[in-house]
């Protein structure tokens, strides 16, 4: 039985409400546990006790609460004062599904096991996307345009998009939320074609092809729905060459990284007429910036990364710590491990 407690890091928030749990659940497993709570801002240290005793962190959405990508909120960067400065620590828990936000950097580049929350809101991103879709796909952008002019004006056949099923949705990353927002469109008619690096079959699509086969997938495609992470192979996956293989009729959605498309290439696509319509959630500068074309593309509609809104998402990501604090008690594998060594099969310890 290990006699040094494991210092954990957690705002004041989840250690009044999930402390108790997690200390019997530690104790149970016979590996005492010592609750921190983190800093609420910036130039407030820990003790030099606390600061040594920590192993594990939970980022949770408490404290994520009013970041953006590149404006993360005080509370955020004391977390990560506090937790990148501890010498002993094993494994942080983050409440996001990438791993691209720059205040994880420091903890990829140690050897510090980083697990995140992907699938905890996968559902209401999905139900977001698809209900823009719908939308943009039933008229809603031109009748909303006219609306704000006080103007009667019906729906004429040019701005018709096609029966739903008759269109065709390709959705690049199938991961919860790429497999939850086919599973949506497949429910009310529209063909579904998945793109991802495997090729093996995924209920409700139709068909999964590789990345390689993008090209000539584009040009037959109604809508385009980017839901991969970022790496580099696809960053700027959507560039000027490949929107200009989409069809006039073809939308766009993105709710995986700004960085996946060329911004300005969109927007002037969608200023020429030469794209139908677009929902995006998230952008290459965050928040997006006041000047950028996006902000007035014809029949684009835009959320500031926040898809995936839902006051049932901060349960659901506890969730996800709990199964995985369970596993790291037991010595298991960590579900959602985005580190580098999580591919070689090695699990955290608890030393």
């Amino acid at each position: 039985m290990n006699t040094e407690p494991a210092g954990l890091l957690l705002s004041k928030t989840l250690c009044d409400e999930m402390g108790d749990r997690l200390l019997a659940l530690a104790r149970a497993a016979g590996h005492p546990l010592r609750l921190i709570v983190a800093p609420g801002q910036p130039g407030l240290a820990l003790s030099a006790q606390d600061q040594a005793s920590i192993r594990l962190g939970f980022f949770s959405r408490d404290i994520m609460q009013g970041s953006s990508k590149d404006a993360p909120s005080p509370a955020s960067r004391a977390f990560f004062d506090a937790f990148d400065a501890a010498p002993h620590a094993q494994w942080l828990h983050v409440c996001s599904a990438g791993i691209d936000n720059p205040l994880y950097q420091h903890t990829l580049r140690r050897t510090v096991r980083l697990t995140t929350s992907s699938g905890g809101n996968a559902v209401p991103i999905a139900q977001t996307v698809v209900g823009a879709m719908l939308c943009q796909s039933r008229g809603f952008t031109y009748w909303l345009d006219a609306q704000a002019q006080r103007r009667w004006q019906p729906l004429a056949a040019a701005h018709m998009a096609r029966d739903l099923h008759e269109q065709t949705a390709l959705i690049v990353g199938l991961g919860p939320i790429g497999r939850e927002i086919g599973r949506l469109l497949k429910a009310v008619g529209l063909a579904t074609i998945g793109v991802r690096r495997g090729t093996g079959a995924v209920p409700h699509f139709d068909r999964v092809c590789g990345l390689d086969a993008l090209d000539g997938l584009l040009p037959s495609c109604d809508w385009l729905v980017l839901a991969c992470p970022l790496t580099p192979e696809t960053r700027n996956l959507l560039d000027a060459r490949r929107i200009d293989l989409l069809p006039p009729r073809a939308g766009v959605a993105n709710i995986g990284r700004g960085e996946l498309m060329d911004e300005n290439a969109l927007a002037a696509a969608l200023r020429d007429g030469r794209l139908r319509s677009a929902y995006l959630d998230v952008f290459a500068t965050e928040p997006l910036p006041a000047d950028s074309p996006l902000w007035t593309a014809p029949h684009t509609w835009i959320s500031p990364h926040n898809a995936g809104a839902s006051p049932g998402n901060a349960a659901r990501f506890n969730e996800i710590f709990l199964r995985n604090f369970m596993h790291w008690l037991n010595g298991e594998p960590l579900a959602n491990d985005a580190t580098p060594a999580a591919r070689d099969g090695a699990t955290a310890t608890r030393n």
